[in-house]
């Protein structure tokens, strides 16, 4: 009886480890009228926002979900200066991604995690 609660124990485990979620390395330039206003490097789990605050005058939020077997859909939150922006997009792992919005033009790279 007790060998089989160990294996039943086991094989929980062992499944509850392959639903763990995925973790992210996002990379994010931010420019503000072509100077360099902010770098950050986060790692992000899977669906879960990530926060960063520089200042009084920026905010970042990112959440990572994973899509196709490469690709994943961003959803940001940036504050800049008092204006708020919520680009949202898929990007391809690896391959850098930029957007403008007036002035301001960010780059996200993601990485997916070694687990």
């Amino acid at each position: 009886m007790k060998k089989q609660l160990g294996l039943i124990a086991g094989a929980l485990l062992v499944s509850t480890s392959c639903f763990a979620a995925d973790s992210f390395q996002v990379e994010t330039v931010v420019y503000k009228a072509n100077d360099l206003l902010a770098s950050p490097v986060m790692l992000v789990e899977e669906k879960q926002p990530a926060t960063i605050s520089i200042g009084e005058g920026f905010s970042y939020e990112v959440k990572v979900t994973p899509q196709k077997e490469n690709t994943a859909a961003i959803e940001t939150s940036i504050t800049l200066a008092g204006r708020s922006f919520t680009p949202s997009f898929v990007v391809e792992y690896g391959k850098q991604a930029s957007f403008e919005i007036g002035e301001n033009k960010v780059s996200i790279l993601v990485t997916k995690s070694k687990s």
